[in-house]
């Protein structure tokens, strides 16, 4: 029986979204960091906004990654393909990412206080993520065990 994957074909039309808004984000990438940089964090230099824009661009190359990964998961579920093995090493690269996003993150925070606070967020959805892949993992191991007792 096949579900009903209504909730899927929005979730990835809504990553499809977020992908433009980040391209959006990469072409006024340099005016947002200078933006940040002038207004928010009260810097003024140009090593401020050089950082921050090292980190904006950085951390939107991350979020490509992400919602990428995040659009071939859907994808698979689509498919009928939940506890799968890809679906485990997608959560990875999704973890991986988040984590590397929040280390830049705490690169950007000597110049705005606030990307701690990104930091934070960005670690706990990697755990999230990964504690979800460890759920997917142990279904994974549970159905070949069960496939062999057949």
């Amino acid at each position: 029986m096949k579900y009903n994957d209504g909730i899927i074909k929005w979730s990835k039309i809504a990553t499809l979204l977020f992908i433009v808004i980040v391209a959006v984000a990469d072409v006024f990438g340099i005016p947002l960091a200078q933006y940040l940089c002038y207004c928010v964090a009260d810097r003024f230099d140009t090593a401020a906004v050089a950082m921050m824009s090292v980190v904006w661009y950085l951390g939107t190359v991350g979020a490509y990654v992400i919602l990428i990964s995040v659009y071939k998961l859907l994808n698979n579920m689509s498919k009928d393909i939940v506890f799968d093995r890809v679906n485990t090493r997608l959560m990875s690269v999704i973890t991986a990412a988040l984590i590397g996003i929040g280390f830049i993150c705490v690169a950007g925070g000597f110049v705005w206080f606030g990307a701690y606070f990104l930091t934070i967020i960005s670690l706990f959805m990697a755990l999230i993520v990964m504690c979800v892949k460890v759920v997917f993992a142990k279904a994974i191991a549970m159905k070949e065990e069960m496939d062999l007792t057949i």
